[in-house]
Order: structure tokens, then C-alpha cells, then sequence
């Protein structure tokens, strides 16, 4: 019962972390047609586009950080599983719920770095050189993101103690149930 509980929840978590990582690939695809039309400006009349740079630095946090709550339901991170396998089961699912713990933290103390940053921006009024572009809301957007990032940490930190990653079942890939 709470095995089902746990991967139908893990779905939804899933679903929703796939359309948050669409935005951050239709931004990504902006971002290169931005520099690919800069650059074609650039090499046919010698003219590139006004504010692309400060484009790029508003929109590189918003395209990079939607990815993050993707990777992390679906463990899309560095591991080093060596040890944990040569030493057995439960030295192995005792490594990685620290390593989840420590991703939490490491998270939480992200988020507040990001916040105490974008407070920064917002009172200080900074914009963009060329455009003029209050920065504040981009990075309050992605810091929103990265916020979002510690609850989707939280469940697969529960989900991988009450079910170890290397138990049979475990469903740490739930893309691959889906048909393609």
C-alpha cells in the first residue's frame, strides 16, 4: 500500500519536473537562436543585436536551473557506488541516505544564498547594461525553482530509506515504465 502510494506520487513528482524542465529547453532553444542571429548579424552586415548580452545573463540561470528537479527525482547525479557495493546492502543504503541528506542540505543552503541574492538585486534596483532589464525577477524565478528542487529532494531522501535504491522494486526510473 505504501509502496503504491509512494511511485504513484513519484509520477506525479516526475510529471511535473518534465514540464518544468521543458521550460528551461525552450529557453535553452531561445538562447541559441538569439546567438545564432547575433552572430549571422554579426558576419553579414557587421552589426550584431543590441542587448543579446545582457539577454544571456538574465536567461542563463532560468535555462540551467529548470533541470535540476528532473535530475534529481530521476538520481541523475554524481555517484561514486564502489565502495558502498564492495562493503554490502546496508553499508551501501546507509552511504546513500547521507548522500541524500547531504544533497538536502546542500539544497536548502543553495536556496537561501539564491533568495539572499535575489533580495539584493531587488533592493539595489540592478539592470542590465544595454536593455535595462530589472534583474530581480529572473533570478527570482530561478530561485524559485531551486527552492522547488528541496521538497522533490525530500521524497526520493524518504523514498530511498524506507526502500534502499539497489531493493528489487525500488522504481528509481519511472520514464522507462512509460511507452515510448
Amino acid at each position: 500500500m505504501v509502496m503504491e502510494r509512494l511511485s504513484r506520487f513519484e509520477r506525479t513528482v516526475h510529471g511535473s519536473t518534465r514540464w518544468i524542465a521543458m521550460i528551461g529547453l525552450i529557453g535553452l532553444v531561445g538562447l541559441t537562436l538569439a546567438t545564432i542571429a547575433d552572430v549571422m548579424m554579426r558576419w553579414l552586415f557587421n552589426s550584431p543585436i543590441e542587448g543579446v548580452h545582457d539577454l544571456y545573463k538574465l536567461v542563463i540561470a532560468m535555462v540551467i536551473a529548470p533541470f535540476f528537479p528532473i535530475a534529481l527525482i530521476e538520481r541523475h547525479h554524481i555517484a561514486i557506488t564502489f565502495l558502498g557495493s564492495a562493503l554490502g546492502r546496508k553499508v551501501n543504503a546507509w552511504l546513500n541516505a547521507v548522500a541524500n541528506v547531504a544533497l538536502l542540505v546542500f539544497l536548502v543552503l543553495m536556496s537561501w544564498q539564491f533568495a539572499k541574492y535575489v533580495v539584493e538585486v531587488h533592493e539595489t534596483g540592478e539592470t542590465t547594461w544595454v536593455l535595462g532589464w530589472p534583474v530581480a525577477p529572473w533570478w527570482g524565478l530561478a530561485t524559485a525553482i531551486i527552492i522547488l528542487c528541496i521538497p522533490v529532494q525530500l521524497f526520493v531522501t524518504i523514498k530511498d530509506v524506507i526502500v534502499p535504491r539497489d531493493a528489487p522494486g525500488h522504481g528509481h526510473a519511472p520514464h522507462s515504465e512509460e511507452p515510448s
